[in-house]
C-alpha cells in the first residue's frame, strides 16, 4: 500500500517530468513554476494534518503569494498529476473544476462555472492540450486526449480524441496517438 508521503513524492515527480526536471533544490530556487507545483502539492498534502497546521499555513501563504505573482488562480485539488504549465501568465481555474493527469495549461486559459449555478463546472480529461486563450464554461466534459485550439470557447461536451477550435468551439478533426505525442502528451 502506498502511503501519503510516497504519493506526494510520486505526484511531485510527475509534475516535474514534463518540465524535464527531477527533484532538485537548484530548480526549486530558480524556477518559479517548479516552486508553484511544490507549494500546490504541499498545501494539498498538509491540508488535513492537524499536527502540521502551522506549517500548512506557512506553505499556503507561500503558495498564494507565488500564485498572485505568476498570475495563476489555480486552487488546490483541481489539477491531476503531471499537469504541465509551460510559462506564467493569467490562468484561472474554478475551485470545483478538475483537470486530468498529464494535461497542458497555456497562458490565458479560463475554466469557469455556468453563471446560473456554482455546481455547473467543467471536467477536463487526461492528456488534454488547452492552447493559449481557451475558455471552458459550464457543465462541460472534455474527453481524454483532446486538443483545444487557441482562443476556443467551449460550452458543450467534446468527446475523447477530438480537435476543437473556434468561437463557439466546433469539432473539426480526430486526434491520433502520434499527434498527442507530438504535443508532448502521454497517452
Amino acid at each position: 500500500m502506498v502511503n501519503k508521503k510516497q504519493r506526494f513524492i510520486e505526484v511531485i515527480k510527475a509534475d516535474l517530468k514534463p518540465r524535464g526536471q527531477k527533484i532538485s533544490l537548484i530548480k526549486f530556487i530558480i524556477d518559479p513554476i517548479t516552486r508553484f507545483h511544490w507549494y500546490l502539492r504541499a498545501t494539498e498534502h498538509l491540508r488535513d494534518k492537524k499536527l502540521f497546521k502551522p506549517i500548512f499555513y506557512i506553505v499556503k501563504y507561500l503558495f498564494l503569494s507565488l500564485s498572485r505573482k505568476l498570475g495563476f488562480s489555480i486552487p488546490i485539488n483541481t489539477l491531476g498529476k503531471g499537469v504541465y504549465i509551460p510559462h506564467y501568465g493569467t490562468i484561472v481555474v474554478n475551485s470545483r473544476a478538475f483537470i486530468g493527469d498529464n494535461s497542458v495549461l497555456n497562458v490565458g486559459v479560463c475554466i469557469g462555472r455556468h453563471p446560473g449555478s456554482k455546481e455547473l463546472v467543467p471536467t477536463i480529461g487526461k492528456s488534454v492540450f488547452l492552447a493559449p486563450g481557451v475558455k471552458v464554461f459550464g457543465k462541460v466534459n472534455i474527453g481524454d486526449g483532446c486538443l483545444l485550439g487557441a482562443n476556443a470557447v467551449v460550452t458543450k461536451d467534446i468527446p475523447a480524441h477530438k480537435l476543437a477550435v473556434g468561437i463557439p468551439a466546433k469539432i473539426i478533426d480526430d486526434v491520433s496517438s502520434e499527434t498527442l505525442k507530438s504535443y508532448g502528451l502521454i497517452i
